[in-house]
């Protein structure tokens, strides 16, 4: 007599397989940068002295801390236009919204 087993063993396999393909397309998805949110703004370079300190941009509505900062805009008070995109896979102890900075211009002022 062949078994092919029961209806209970057969059926727990469906989301099993129907979980591993959601996870594959999330990755995907994230590896793909669908999921970053895109940022463009102008604001004020300011430096937060906490913990040795951080650069931050200040906007009227939010405060940015870009992990990419050029080292040239690095000065309190410059005001800038920028592009960036979030980066929620990251963490700090630097106030703010992290941020990797996709363009920069200093604005004359």
């Amino acid at each position: 007599m062949n078994r092919r087993g029961s209806a209970n063993e057969t059926s727990g396999r469906f989301p099993r397989v129907a979980l591993l393909i959601a996870l594959s397309v999330a990755v995907s998805v994230a590896a793909c940068g669908i999921l970053e949110a895109e940022i463009e703004d102008t604001g004020t370079i300011v430096f937060d002295d906490i913990e040795g300190g951080c650069w931050l941009i200040e906007t009227s509505t939010e405060r940015y801390f870009p992990v990419n900062l050029p080292a040239n805009l690095k000065a309190e008070g410059l005001q800038v236009e920028f592009g960036a995109v979030s980066r929620l896979d990251l963490a700090t102890f630097c106030p703010g919204l992290i941020i990797e900075i996709k363009w920069i211009v200093e604005l004359e002022g």
